[in-house]
């Protein structure tokens, strides 16, 4: 039984909900055990083909627990370093598709927290700032960069000062924004329409996307190649290929089935 993380399954998206309201969900001790353990216990779950890690619709994390880094010293920092290093490489190595859903002012490891994720989605009222450099530490440069541009990822690690929603979506922070009070609502929609794909294709889809950014050209080719190769030799590909010649027949193809067109 977990003390500050809400865990349940909807239609393939494992939901990782942080409840711990008299911190704002800071990560002290717990919650970052609690996360790893669930995160650790769906990796090899074939019901879960996504995981969505949100707060509530006014905030997400408050970022470390700072009353943890003061009460402690020695060796006794460097074990909670060293738990914030699991979590962050359990969420960036994982092997199944990760959205953060971020509500409210996100600052420091709250925003890491959310870069280490595939895909952020934001409220209207959300804003995020490497906040560390203010309290004489280090923020996740690596995390803004993986998502945004050199520039806009120096700046946010430089001074530490915080953007509003908008102008994350603008630089590339998040993915969208929606209407304050829609978040989860909308964050749980994207998640479920990647786990439609199963299980058993979006971790492959994930290892993909985990490998091919760090190849050149032509060893992404081949590698996405043989992916390919090995995809059409599964059953689940002669299934779905099956359904989509007779959805296409009948004029409902799978390739536009939520395209939106543009207005005017």
């Amino acid at each position: 039984m977990t003390r500050y993380l809400e865990t349940s399954v909807e239609n393939g998206v494992g939901i990782l909900q942080l409840d711990h309201p008299e911190k704002r969900n800071a990560l002290g001790w717990e919650l970052h055990h609690e996360i790893v353990a669930a995160l650790e216990g769906w990796a090899y779950d074939d019901a879960v083909a996504c995981v969505l890690l949100i707060g509530n619709e006014d905030y997400f994390c408050a970022g470390w627990a700072l009353d943890v880094l003061q009460d402690t010293d020695g060796d006794r920092r460097t074990e909670f370093t060293d738990l914030a290093y699991r979590l962050m490489i359990t969420l960036l190595d994982y092997r199944k598709p990760t959205v953060a859903a971020v509500a409210g002012v996100a600052p420091g490891y709250g925003m890491d927290l959310a870069n280490m994720c595939d895909i952020t989605v934001a409220s209207a009222n959300a804003a995020f700032g490497s906040t560390q450099v203010k309290y004489a530490m280090n923020g996740f440069y690596h995390g803004i960069l993986r998502k945004t541009n050199t520039q806009r990822a120096r700046r946010m690690f430089f001074t530490g000062d915080p953007i509003d929603a908008e102008e994350a979506h603008r630089c590339g922070l998040v993915d969208g924004v929606v209407p304050v009070g829609r978040l989860r609502e909308s964050a749980l929609r994207l998640a479920t329409q990647i786990a439609e794909h199963g299980a058993e294709l979006t971790c492959v889809l994930k290892e993909v996307a985990l490998r091919s950014g760090s190849m050149d050209h032509t060893a992404a080719c081949a590698y996405e190649l043989r992916v390919t190769h090995d995809l059409l030799q599964r059953g689940l590909f002669t299934r779905r290929l099956a359904d989509g010649l007779d959805r296409l027949k009948s004029g409902n193809s799978r390739a536009t089935e939520r395209l939106t067109p543009r207005s005017g």
